[in-house]
């Protein structure tokens, strides 16, 4: 497939999980990848294997939270492969367990940052980037429970993944008419190591887990890989603003 033959796409938390799923099959699709992670050794692995399979890749350190190492990251996807058309902002984390009433401000301004405010981040240095290309794409992960509430004691999560689908929405406003997309996925579950090493590290809370989801299972990476490619693609030509939800029917409850 050469749907994606020239891009050029940056893919943030791309050194496990969705994020690499994502970064390979936008390479398999034809698209120069810029892999953006802070684990240098799973970054290079992943570079590796892209490389293995006939792709181009390059890994480059980078933590979400710090704005210079974002600009590094889109300033090497146009020093490297001459510019950038696509962005998947991926990176994230769960943030801190507890009740709304039990929350403590300042934890609670740390979690909204690693969730929304990253994701800001990540589009201020972005969208120079495809402006210069003439237009692009942006992709922000932002979890179906952007859509929806969930009462787990994750209330800053979700709150961040409500700002999330927002930020997303206000930003493609502003850049339709300077031809850049901005979509969201929507994801349930997926099985990646951060699923496995917190709810899904039982088999107890596994078997909950895929019980939330009227398919009756979470999702693989390579599914959710598909959702971000095809958004990324000239196929999606006709959707910005959108929130496409791939969550094997957790939603439609």
């Amino acid at each position: 497939m050469t749907r994606l033959q020239g891009k050029v796409a940056l893919v943030t938390g791309a050194s496990s999980g969705i994020g690499e799923a994502a970064a390979k099959a936008m390479a398999a699709q034809g698209a120069r990848v810029v892999l953006a992670a802070r684990r240098t050794e799973e970054l290079d692995r992943v570079a590796e294997e892209i490389r293995a399979a006939g792709g181009e890749a390059v890994g480059v350190r980078t933590d979400v939270s710090v704005d210079e190492d974002l600009g590094n990251a889109v300033r090497t996807a146009e020093e490297r492969f001459g510019g950038l058309d696509i962005a998947f902002n991926n990176a994230g984390s769960m943030g801190t367990m507890g009740l709304v009433a039990d929350q403590d401000p300042k934890t609670w301004g740390e979690d909204l940052f690693t969730v929304l405010t990253t994701t800001f981040m990540s589009m201020r240095h972005e969208i120079p980037a495809l402006l210069r290309r003439g237009g692009g794409v942006i992709v922000n992960n932002a979890s179906q429970l952007g859509v929806v509430g969930f009462g787990a004691g994750i209330s800053a999560y979700v709150a961040g993944k409500h700002g999330v689908i927002g930020l997303t929405k206000a930003a493609a406003l502003e850049y339709a008419p300077q031809n850049i997309r901005v979509n969201a996925v929507a994801l349930a579950s997926v099985d990646t190591p951060m699923y496995r090493s917190s709810v899904g590290a039982s088999e107890e809370m596994t078997a909950y887990f895929n019980s939330l989801h009227p398919l009756g299972r979470i999702a693989t990476p390579e599914e959710a890989a598909s959702a971000v490619a095809y958004l990324a693609g000239d196929d999606a030509a006709f959707f910005t603003g959108s929130v496409l939800v791939m969550d094997g029917g957790w939603t439609a409850r």
